[in-house]
């Protein structure tokens, strides 16, 4: 990875995520631009003040963060408005990913607009790093939720060559069907039992050819195939493995349907119960 853009609104949550982008800038020998979008519809001596006291701001947490371990950051402070001009910067600097953090919860703007995080991922082709935690290391435990997807592959692929050294686990959530109908009486039991393992055996099989056609291996790498609705076994899994990143595929589509990520991605962006790594499929 050579690109990296983070986004910044100054706020503590920013913090977090600037520290995530300066750490794998040092540890990619990346370029990073640290940006901030001053609202354009302020008066312009408010807008310029606003813009001068960012740049002080950012500079100032860069030295801070010992920044000078990698010396290709830089500062871009625009007029204008947040996702839009995100990106604009992104085209513009060919980055590879895009760095933001945890939003503050907004309801009804989220309801109507959707966060910045999920304008972006919709409107835009680079990866999108989600940041909520302190950074303490490399990323070492890193979940995948697969469903098998050429999404899922993609995001794995990125995730590999991001982070080769990581764990991986690749949690795939599956359901029987018509299981409802298969319980009762002791008859009826046993064909359950027998539907659920040979479901088990497909589901296990669909797994090797999945990896099969993933073009980049994972030296440490965990396979984890759970019966049950997708939202409940990602976080069962997460609550079990706890990683550090958890990276979601999402799907590269256009016209109307650019604007629905899907509801689990949605709750977990909105709400990521640890970094979020969302990956866009074309």
């Amino acid at each position: 990875m050579e690109r990296i853009l983070m986004a910044t609104d100054l706020s503590a949550r920013s913090d977090r995520s600037l520290e995530r982008a300066v750490s794998l800038a040092c540890d990619h020998g990346a370029e990073l631009t640290v940006l901030h979008v001053v609202d354009g519809d302020l008066p312009a001596s408010l807008a310029d003040a606003q813009a001068r006291a960012a740049r002080a701001s950012i500079q100032e947490h860069l030295d801070e963060l010992a920044a000078d371990e990698s010396p290709r950051i830089s500062t871009e402070v625009l007029f204008g408005r947040d996702y839009a001009d995100i990106l604009e910067v992104s085209e513009k600097t060919n980055a590879e990913m895009v760095v933001l953090g945890v939003h503050r919860a907004d309801s009804l703007r989220d309801m109507f607009r959707g966060t910045t995080a999920e304008r972006v991922i919709r409107a835009g082709t680079a990866p999108v790093l989600l940041v909520k935690d302190r950074v303490r290391d490399s990323y070492r435990r890193i979940m995948v939720a697969v469903d098998f997807s050429d999404c899922s592959r993609r995001a794995l692929e990125f995730a590999i060559k991001f982070a080769s050294s990581a764990r991986f686990h690749l949690v795939h959530a599956y359901d029987v069907p018509f299981k409802g109908f298969l319980h009762g009486r002791d008859s009826q039991r046993e064909v359950s039992k027998q539907h659920e393992a040979q479901l088990e055996e497909l589901v296990e099989a669909e797994m090797a050819d999945f990896l099969s056609s993933v073009e980049v291996t994972a030296p440490k790498l965990e396979r984890v195939m759970e019966q049950g609705v997708v939202r409940d076994v990602i976080h069962r899994q997460v609550a079990r493995l706890k990683p550090d990143l958890l990276v979601l595929g999402t799907h590269g589509r256009s016209g109307v349907a650019r604007a629905f990520l899907g509801s689990v991605a949605e709750d977990l962006l909105r709400e990521p119960p640890c970094d979020v790594l969302a990956v866009k499929a074309w």
